[in-house]
């Protein structure tokens, strides 16, 4: 293999860079498909795969370029030969994770002799291809494949594959995690809402770091994003902060109603959770949504429409996202029979 040159190591580099600073999968396998994997070994088409060993017509497969309209008729057909696949054989045998290519396995004789081949490949023009895997499962393989018609692959490419593929294992790892994790954090708000309970994450000096729910609208914020003077002098009481003691409960009124603050030390030194539990609200926001048949999410948009806060402030406020606060205001302003924001708050308030 004839080494690389300094440029084609810094893209390399630049590639590996660029890989990990992705925070959701589709965008990273765009871009794979689209702008890594093209630079770094020139091919015919590249792809994306998650092979169902088990259940066929699950099986996901992102060509590009996808001007090949050829893959998409072909494709319910592709499913169900996918599992004569050499490397796909080669994995299931051995929970190989090197870098292979076809050619690696069968004779170029042997390769057009398959289903997969006549059925598939030959329409494309796939005459020789080389895959990286990043996950393998007992019945799940998910992968990589670069695909040419006039010449195979080198020894230099299935290094530079090799080199990849480590980081792209780390990336998908990555960002499954934080997708699962955002998933249960996403699914614990909304069983604190259920319960009329939200949560914050503070530092001492009363920094508000992460919350869930409606907690900064309950307690009040500020443009620092800092806790009430009140609230962050309990937090730190000398008889309990230096001590490591459990806080007793605070009681906070405030728009919303009483609130009970009870504070959590974490396995962080730095780091307190706030549990807040809404006790007794405040009758408005049944009004409202008896007067106007707005649900509860929108009664407490509606509460923020009235302050003048922003689609991205409320949503800040509440703990979504600003597109889904601007569903929120369309569905309050059409059942209120008003156009504007201004006029909704002035219905609100009247």
């Amino acid at each position: 293999m004839s080494p690389l040159s300094p440029n084609e190591y810094e893209l390399f580099l630049d590639c590996v860079r660029e890989l990990h600073a992705f925070r959701d999968l589709p965008s990273l396998r765009m871009w794979l498909l689209d702008t890594a994997l093209p630079k770094l070994i020139p091919s015919d088409w590249l792809s994306y795969n998650e092979v169902d060993l088990v259940h066929p017509a699950s099986t996901l497969a992102i060509l590009k370029p996808e001007s090949n309209t050829v893959f998409q008729r072909l494709f319910p057909r592709f499913k169900e030969v996918i599992h004569q696949h050499p490397l796909i054989l080669r994995q299931q045998a051995s929970a190989d994770f090197a870098v292979h290519k076809i050619s690696d396995f069968l004779s170029q004789e042997a390769y057009h002799r398959l289903d997969l081949y006549q059925d598939i490949y030959r329409h494309m023009g796939v005459e020789y291809q080389i895959a990286a895997t990043i996950k393998l499962e007992p019945d799940r393989v998910t992968a990589v494949a670069l695909s040419r018609q006039a010449s195979d692959y080198t020894e230099r490419d299935r290094a530079i594959l090799e080199m990849l593929r480590p980081h792209l294992v780390v990336a998908f790892n990555n960002l499954a995690l934080a997708s699962e994790r955002q998933t249960i954090m996403e699914s614990t708000s909304l069983a604190l809402n259920e319960f009329s309970s939200a949560t914050l994450i503070v530092n001492p000096q009363g920094h508000i770091l992460y919350h869930t729910g409606p907690g900064l609208q309950w307690i009040g914020i500020t443009s620092l994003g800092m806790l009430p003077v009140k609230i962050s002098d309990w937090l730190n009481h000398s008889d309990h902060a230096a001590a490591g003691l459990t806080h007793p409960a605070l009681t906070w009124i405030s728009e919303a109603g009483e609130i009970c603050l009870r504070a959590v030390p974490t396995n962080h030194e730095e780091r307190w959770l706030l549990v807040l539990t809404l006790v007794n609200g405040r009758e408005p926001s049944a009004t409202l949504a008896d007067n106007f048949g707005l649900s509860k999410r929108e009664v407490e948009v509606s509460r923020w429409i009235c302050h003048g806060k922003t689609n991205a402030e409320i949503g800040a406020i509440l703990g979504i996202s600003p597109r889904t606060v601007h569903k929120h205001v369309e569905h309050i302003l059409r059942k209120l029979g008003v156009e504007t924001r201004m006029a909704a708050a002035l219905r609100l308030l009247a």
